[in-house]
């Protein structure tokens, strides 16, 4: 696969994450629109559907939530990725959430959720304490 993601894992999706979904004949066709969208971290294909779910997460950074899903592919976009709780639009829950997403050890500041949908928050992240 290419455009932009690692190869695929067969028979495995990302649940619960799905922010937008699109028909689709092939996968190449999910991971050019996810190459196109800011907030898309990762893609679930239906092989049986046809049906692209773009994931507003990876499954590095929720791994309870990659789960065997008989006729999926999932993809994570590599090339272009915008980082967790580096733009307002796409806030991490936490400063472990964005570490465990993007293998950040240097302490910065991060754009974190806030418990009003849709708020986000520029706080300071200690990558050693994720705190």
């Amino acid at each position: 696969m290419s455009g932009g993601s690692e190869r695929s894992v067969l028979g495995w999706k990302l649940q619960g994450h799905t922010y937008k979904k699109m028909a689709a004949n092939i996968a190449l066709e999910c991971a050019l629109e996810c190459q196109r969208d800011e907030i898309c971290q990762s893609l679930n294909f239906v092989l049986s559907t046809g049906i692209c779910e773009f994931n507003n997460r990876t499954k590095e950074a929720r791994p309870k939530d990659f789960v065997p899903a008989q006729g999926a592919l999932y993809f994570k976009r590599v090339l272009g990725r915008t980082p967790l709780g580096s733009v307002p639009e796409l806030p991490g829950v936490s400063c472990k959430e964005i570490k465990a997403s993007e293998g950040e050890t240097e302490s910065s500041r991060k754009w974190l959720s806030t418990i009003q949908p849709g708020m986000s928050v520029l706080a300071y992240c200690d990558m050693q304490t994720e705190g």
